[in-house]
Protein backbone atom coordinates (compact mmCIF):
# COMPACT_ATOMS: atom_id res chain seq x y z
CA UNK A 1 0.00 0.00 0.00
CA UNK A 2 1.23 3.73 -0.61
CA UNK A 3 1.23 5.87 2.15
CA UNK A 4 0.40 9.15 1.57
CA UNK A 5 3.16 11.79 1.35
CA UNK A 6 1.71 13.51 5.08
CA UNK A 7 2.47 10.47 6.67
CA UNK A 8 6.36 10.46 6.06
CA UNK A 9 6.26 14.36 7.05
CA UNK A 10 5.03 12.97 10.14
CA UNK A 11 7.69 10.37 11.03
CA UNK A 12 10.26 12.97 9.95
CA UNK A 13 9.36 15.56 12.55
CA UNK A 14 9.22 12.84 14.82
CA UNK A 15 12.58 11.35 14.50
CA UNK A 16 14.11 14.99 14.40
CA UNK A 17 12.47 15.53 17.69
CA UNK A 18 13.46 12.48 19.34
CA UNK A 19 17.01 13.23 17.76
CA UNK A 20 16.87 16.76 19.45
CA UNK A 21 15.68 14.80 22.87
CA UNK A 22 18.96 12.73 22.41
CA UNK A 23 20.60 15.95 21.44
CA UNK A 24 19.95 17.82 24.45
CA UNK A 25 20.18 15.05 26.70
CA UNK A 26 23.62 14.07 25.86
CA UNK A 27 24.39 17.59 26.34
CA UNK A 28 23.19 17.76 29.69
CA UNK A 29 24.95 14.94 31.06
CA UNK A 30 28.05 16.27 29.61
CA UNK A 31 27.58 19.72 31.60
CA UNK A 32 26.84 17.55 34.62
CA UNK A 33 30.03 16.30 34.02
CA UNK A 34 32.10 18.81 33.80
CA UNK A 35 30.43 21.01 36.68
CA UNK A 36 31.32 17.92 39.10
CA UNK A 37 34.78 18.19 37.76
CA UNK A 38 34.44 21.80 38.30
CA UNK A 39 33.50 22.10 41.88
CA UNK A 40 36.56 19.15 42.40
CA UNK A 41 39.10 21.17 40.77
CA UNK A 42 38.03 24.11 42.92
CA UNK A 43 38.88 22.28 46.20
CA UNK A 44 42.55 22.83 47.00
CA UNK A 45 43.27 19.67 48.41
CA UNK A 46 42.50 16.57 46.05
CA UNK A 47 41.48 13.50 47.34
CA UNK A 48 43.64 10.49 46.00
CA UNK A 49 45.28 7.32 46.84
CA UNK A 50 48.99 8.94 45.82
CA UNK A 51 48.27 12.03 48.23
CA UNK A 52 48.92 12.39 51.54
CA UNK A 53 47.62 14.20 54.12
CA UNK A 54 49.81 16.53 56.05
CA UNK A 55 48.09 18.39 59.53
CA UNK A 56 49.40 21.11 60.42
CA UNK A 57 48.37 22.73 64.22
CA UNK A 58 48.69 26.51 64.61
CA UNK A 59 50.11 28.16 67.65
CA UNK A 60 46.76 30.60 69.55
CA UNK A 61 47.62 33.77 69.54
CA UNK A 62 46.50 33.54 73.26
CA UNK A 63 49.14 31.25 74.27
CA UNK A 64 51.58 32.78 75.92
CA UNK A 65 54.32 29.97 75.33
CA UNK A 66 54.39 31.25 71.36
CA UNK A 67 53.98 34.11 71.92
CA UNK A 68 57.58 35.64 71.07
CA UNK A 69 57.60 33.13 67.74
CA UNK A 70 54.09 33.40 67.07
CA UNK A 71 54.26 35.36 63.71
CA UNK A 72 57.24 33.52 62.60
CA UNK A 73 55.42 29.76 63.32
CA UNK A 74 52.92 31.31 61.41
CA UNK A 75 54.58 32.29 58.28
CA UNK A 76 56.14 29.07 58.27
CA UNK A 77 53.32 27.29 58.62
CA UNK A 78 52.19 29.39 55.37
CA UNK A 79 55.24 28.80 53.32
CA UNK A 80 55.09 25.01 54.13
CA UNK A 81 51.16 25.09 53.46
CA UNK A 82 52.06 26.55 49.99
CA UNK A 83 54.88 24.05 49.22
CA UNK A 84 52.84 21.03 49.62
CA UNK A 85 49.63 21.89 47.90
CA UNK A 86 50.00 20.46 44.67
CA UNK A 87 52.41 17.84 45.60
CA UNK A 88 50.04 16.35 48.82
CA UNK A 89 47.30 17.52 50.75
CA UNK A 90 47.08 19.99 54.10
CA UNK A 91 45.23 21.08 56.86
CA UNK A 92 45.97 23.59 59.38
CA UNK A 93 44.25 23.40 62.56
CA UNK A 94 43.31 26.97 64.09
CA UNK A 95 41.37 28.32 66.76
CA UNK A 96 38.65 30.90 65.59
CA UNK A 97 41.11 34.19 67.05
CA UNK A 98 43.80 32.95 65.14
CA UNK A 99 42.12 32.02 62.04
CA UNK A 100 42.49 35.81 60.64
CA UNK A 101 45.94 35.59 60.61
CA UNK A 102 45.81 32.73 57.60
CA UNK A 103 43.10 34.10 55.94
CA UNK A 104 43.96 35.04 52.35
CA UNK A 105 47.15 34.08 53.04
CA UNK A 106 46.23 30.29 52.35
CA UNK A 107 43.35 28.92 51.01
CA UNK A 108 40.09 29.19 52.89
CA UNK A 109 39.27 25.41 52.23
CA UNK A 110 42.26 24.27 53.84
CA UNK A 111 41.78 25.61 57.14
CA UNK A 112 40.08 23.21 60.19
CA UNK A 113 38.57 25.64 63.15
CA UNK A 114 39.03 23.16 66.39
CA UNK A 115 41.48 23.60 69.54
CA UNK A 116 44.63 20.95 69.47
CA UNK A 117 46.41 22.53 72.32
CA UNK A 118 50.06 22.47 70.85
CA UNK A 119 51.80 22.77 67.41
CA UNK A 120 53.90 19.73 67.97
CA UNK A 121 51.82 17.54 65.75
CA UNK A 122 54.38 14.53 65.20
CA UNK A 123 54.83 13.81 69.06
CA UNK A 124 51.19 13.31 70.89
CA UNK A 125 49.13 12.42 67.52
CA UNK A 126 49.44 8.70 65.44
CA UNK A 127 52.59 7.04 64.01
CA UNK A 128 52.35 5.17 60.80
CA UNK A 129 50.21 6.74 58.40
CA UNK A 130 49.08 3.51 56.61
CA UNK A 131 48.07 1.78 59.85
CA UNK A 132 47.46 4.51 62.66
CA UNK A 133 48.72 3.66 66.09
CA UNK A 134 48.24 6.36 69.07
CA UNK A 135 51.08 6.11 71.34
CA UNK A 136 51.39 7.98 75.35
CA UNK A 137 52.93 10.95 75.46
CA UNK A 138 55.93 11.77 77.18
CA UNK A 139 56.32 14.63 79.38
CA UNK A 140 59.82 15.07 78.11
CA UNK A 141 59.02 18.75 77.20
CA UNK A 142 56.90 19.68 78.90
CA UNK A 143 55.26 18.62 82.95
CA UNK A 144 53.11 15.52 82.79
CA UNK A 145 50.21 17.26 83.44
CA UNK A 146 50.59 20.04 79.81
CA UNK A 147 51.73 16.18 78.23
CA UNK A 148 48.31 14.74 79.49
CA UNK A 149 46.30 18.14 78.17
CA UNK A 150 47.63 18.20 75.02
CA UNK A 151 47.18 14.62 74.29
CA UNK A 152 43.65 14.63 75.91
CA UNK A 153 42.89 17.88 73.02
CA UNK A 154 44.18 15.62 70.14
CA UNK A 155 42.33 12.35 71.44
CA UNK A 156 38.64 14.55 71.64
CA UNK A 157 40.22 15.99 67.85
CA UNK A 158 40.47 12.74 66.73
CA UNK A 159 37.36 11.63 67.99
CA UNK A 160 35.07 14.25 67.06
CA UNK A 161 36.40 13.20 63.31
CA UNK A 162 35.89 9.75 64.14
CA UNK A 163 39.70 8.78 63.27
CA UNK A 164 40.24 5.70 62.92
CA UNK A 165 43.34 4.41 64.99
CA UNK A 166 45.09 1.37 67.29
CA UNK A 167 46.06 2.57 70.99
CA UNK A 168 48.93 1.40 72.82
CA UNK A 169 49.95 2.20 76.28
CA UNK A 170 53.19 2.22 75.92
CA UNK A 171 54.95 5.86 76.07
CA UNK A 172 56.74 7.32 73.03
CA UNK A 173 56.83 10.36 71.28
CA UNK A 174 55.97 10.54 67.64
CA UNK A 175 59.29 12.17 66.85
CA UNK A 176 61.21 8.92 68.26
CA UNK A 177 59.54 6.66 65.88
CA UNK A 178 60.92 6.86 62.21
CA UNK A 179 59.65 4.25 60.30
CA UNK A 180 59.25 3.20 56.07
CA UNK A 181 55.76 2.82 57.13
CA UNK A 182 56.26 -1.27 55.73
CA UNK A 183 57.56 -3.08 58.82
CA UNK A 184 60.81 -1.40 59.66
CA UNK A 185 61.23 0.90 62.69
CA UNK A 186 64.17 3.55 64.00
CA UNK A 187 63.65 4.64 68.36
CA UNK A 188 66.13 5.22 70.48
CA UNK A 189 67.18 4.09 74.01
CA UNK A 190 64.76 6.43 75.56
CA UNK A 191 62.01 4.30 74.72
CA UNK A 192 63.68 2.02 76.73
CA UNK A 193 63.89 4.32 79.86
CA UNK A 194 60.42 5.50 79.47
CA UNK A 195 59.26 1.79 79.49
CA UNK A 196 61.14 -0.01 82.06
CA UNK A 197 62.48 -2.34 78.84
CA UNK A 198 65.31 -4.06 78.23
CA UNK A 199 66.94 -3.99 74.57
CA UNK A 200 64.99 -7.01 73.23
CA UNK A 201 61.81 -6.45 75.48
CA UNK A 202 61.65 -2.90 73.77
CA UNK A 203 61.96 -4.53 70.35
CA UNK A 204 59.60 -7.49 70.99
CA UNK A 205 56.93 -4.86 71.56
CA UNK A 206 57.33 -2.12 68.90
CA UNK A 207 57.01 -5.27 67.58
CA UNK A 208 53.44 -6.25 68.77
CA UNK A 209 52.29 -2.68 68.69
CA UNK A 210 53.32 -1.92 64.86
CA UNK A 211 53.64 -5.30 63.54
CA UNK A 212 56.80 -4.45 62.57
CA UNK A 213 59.23 -6.47 61.24
CA UNK A 214 62.57 -5.15 61.95
CA UNK A 215 63.82 -2.20 64.99
CA UNK A 216 66.95 -0.65 65.55
CA UNK A 217 67.30 0.99 68.73
CA UNK A 218 69.98 3.83 68.97
CA UNK A 219 71.54 5.90 71.01
CA UNK A 220 70.09 9.67 70.95
CA UNK A 221 72.66 12.09 69.61
CA UNK A 222 71.26 14.18 71.91
CA UNK A 223 69.59 14.19 75.63
CA UNK A 224 67.09 16.53 75.84
CA UNK A 225 64.42 14.73 73.50
CA UNK A 226 66.13 11.86 72.62
CA UNK A 227 64.19 12.08 69.39
CA UNK A 228 65.06 9.14 66.33
CA UNK A 229 63.52 11.60 64.04
CA UNK A 230 66.56 14.23 64.36
CA UNK A 231 69.17 11.23 62.99
CA UNK A 232 67.47 9.02 60.44
CA UNK A 233 65.21 9.34 57.32
CA UNK A 234 63.75 6.48 55.73
CA UNK A 235 63.62 8.46 51.87
CA UNK A 236 62.68 4.85 49.58
CA UNK A 237 61.81 1.41 49.85
CA UNK A 238 65.35 -0.04 51.23
CA UNK A 239 67.00 3.31 51.46
CA UNK A 240 67.82 5.00 55.31
CA UNK A 241 69.31 8.13 55.45
CA UNK A 242 71.75 8.63 58.69
CA UNK A 243 73.55 11.94 59.88
CA UNK A 244 77.26 11.40 59.00
CA UNK A 245 78.82 11.63 62.81
CA UNK A 246 82.40 11.32 61.77
CA UNK A 247 83.45 14.53 63.84
CA UNK A 248 82.77 11.94 66.98
CA UNK A 249 83.93 8.42 65.26
CA UNK A 250 83.09 5.94 68.64
CA UNK A 251 79.30 7.51 68.13
CA UNK A 252 79.34 7.09 64.70
CA UNK A 253 80.63 3.58 65.02
CA UNK A 254 77.73 2.58 67.98
CA UNK A 255 74.87 4.14 65.50
CA UNK A 256 76.10 2.55 62.03
CA UNK A 257 76.50 -1.12 63.87
CA UNK A 258 72.66 -0.92 65.10
CA UNK A 259 71.49 0.15 61.64
CA UNK A 260 73.65 -2.32 59.75
CA UNK A 261 72.60 -5.43 61.93
CA UNK A 262 69.12 -4.19 62.38
CA UNK A 263 68.39 -3.53 58.68
CA UNK A 264 70.95 -6.11 57.14
CA UNK A 265 69.41 -5.64 53.38
CA UNK A 266 68.91 -1.61 53.36
CA UNK A 267 70.82 0.59 51.54
CA UNK A 268 72.54 3.08 54.35
CA UNK A 269 73.98 6.60 53.21
CA UNK A 270 75.45 9.38 55.41
CA UNK A 271 74.45 12.65 55.05
CA UNK A 272 76.35 15.98 56.25
CA UNK A 273 75.14 18.22 59.25
CA UNK A 274 75.85 20.92 60.95
CA UNK A 275 74.59 22.04 64.65
CA UNK A 276 73.81 25.63 65.23
CA UNK A 277 73.22 26.71 69.39
CA UNK A 278 70.85 29.10 70.38
CA UNK A 279 71.64 32.64 71.72
CA UNK A 280 71.68 32.19 76.11
CA UNK A 281 68.65 32.93 76.90
CA UNK A 282 66.86 31.96 73.94
CA UNK A 283 64.51 28.10 73.95
CA UNK A 284 66.55 27.14 76.83
CA UNK A 285 66.23 23.24 77.56
CA UNK A 286 66.07 22.53 74.06
CA UNK A 287 68.56 21.34 71.55
CA UNK A 288 68.32 23.71 68.26
CA UNK A 289 67.46 21.81 65.33
CA UNK A 290 68.95 24.02 62.85
CA UNK A 291 71.10 22.85 60.68
CA UNK A 292 69.39 18.86 60.67
CA UNK A 293 67.93 18.36 56.96
CA UNK A 294 67.21 14.68 57.89
CA UNK A 295 63.69 16.23 59.90
CA UNK A 296 61.86 15.74 56.64
CA UNK A 297 58.42 14.74 56.57
CA UNK A 298 58.24 11.60 53.86
CA UNK A 299 55.01 10.72 51.42
CA UNK A 300 54.15 8.54 49.07
CA UNK A 301 56.28 10.48 46.72
CA UNK A 302 57.73 13.25 48.12
CA UNK A 303 60.09 14.52 51.07
CA UNK A 304 59.94 18.11 52.25
CA UNK A 305 63.48 18.68 53.51
CA UNK A 306 64.44 21.04 56.10
CA UNK A 307 66.71 23.72 55.02
CA UNK A 308 68.48 26.43 57.04
CA UNK A 309 70.60 28.96 55.03
CA UNK A 310 73.70 26.73 55.82
CA UNK A 311 76.27 25.95 54.06
CA UNK A 312 75.78 22.12 54.02
CA UNK A 313 72.15 22.99 52.95
CA UNK A 314 72.79 22.23 49.24
CA UNK A 315 75.35 19.20 49.32
CA UNK A 316 72.41 17.06 51.69
CA UNK A 317 70.10 18.08 49.22
CA UNK A 318 71.84 16.48 47.06
CA UNK A 319 73.00 13.40 48.64
CA UNK A 320 69.04 12.80 49.14
CA UNK A 321 68.45 13.72 45.55
CA UNK A 322 70.53 11.10 44.73
CA UNK A 323 68.97 8.47 46.55
CA UNK A 324 65.37 8.90 46.04
CA UNK A 325 63.08 8.26 43.68
CA UNK A 326 60.80 11.07 45.51
CA UNK A 327 60.57 14.67 44.55
CA UNK A 328 62.77 16.63 46.97
CA UNK A 329 60.91 19.81 48.13
CA UNK A 330 62.80 22.26 49.98
CA UNK A 331 61.28 23.98 52.99
CA UNK A 332 62.99 26.68 54.59
CA UNK A 333 62.73 26.03 58.88
CA UNK A 334 65.37 28.25 60.09
CA UNK A 335 62.02 30.08 61.92
CA UNK A 336 61.56 27.50 63.39
CA UNK A 337 63.97 25.36 64.36
CA UNK A 338 65.65 26.99 66.85
CA UNK A 339 62.43 25.70 69.46
CA UNK A 340 63.96 22.38 68.87
CA UNK A 341 62.32 20.97 65.74
CA UNK A 342 61.14 21.53 62.28
CA UNK A 343 59.16 19.96 59.12
CA UNK A 344 58.73 16.71 60.18
CA UNK A 345 57.67 17.72 63.78
CA UNK A 346 55.34 19.69 62.85
CA UNK A 347 53.76 17.41 60.77
CA UNK A 348 50.81 14.55 61.50
CA UNK A 349 50.51 12.81 58.36
CA UNK A 350 47.27 11.01 57.84
CA UNK A 351 45.54 8.74 54.92
CA UNK A 352 42.88 6.86 53.74
CA UNK A 353 39.30 7.49 55.02
CA UNK A 354 40.90 9.17 57.83
CA UNK A 355 42.31 12.02 55.92
CA UNK A 356 39.24 12.48 53.65
CA UNK A 357 37.38 13.20 56.93
CA UNK A 358 39.49 15.81 57.92
CA UNK A 359 39.80 17.67 54.25
CA UNK A 360 35.97 17.20 53.87
CA UNK A 361 35.83 19.17 57.47
CA UNK A 362 37.75 21.94 56.72
CA UNK A 363 35.90 22.36 53.43
CA UNK A 364 32.31 22.90 55.38
CA UNK A 365 33.54 24.75 58.03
Amino acid sequence: MIKPKHYYAVMALILSLSGCDSSVSNIENKKAIEDKNKVSQTYSNQVADDKMLLVLSSPSVHDPYYKSAFQRIVDFQINYAESILGNDNVVILVDEDTKPYFTGKVPEDILLVDDVRDIWMRDFTTVNPMQPVQFAYTWASMTKKQSKDVQKSFSQFADRYQIQRAKTDLMIDGGNLVDDYAGRVITTTRFMEDNELSYNEAKQELKAALGATEVAILEPDEEVLAHSDGMVSWVDKNTLLVNDYSNTPSFRTTVMKELKTSFPTAKIVEVPVEYKTNPKGQWEGFESACGVNLNATVTHHNIYVPTFNMPHDQKALTIIKQNTSKKVIPVNAESVCPMGGSVRCLTWQVTGDNAEKLIQAAREK
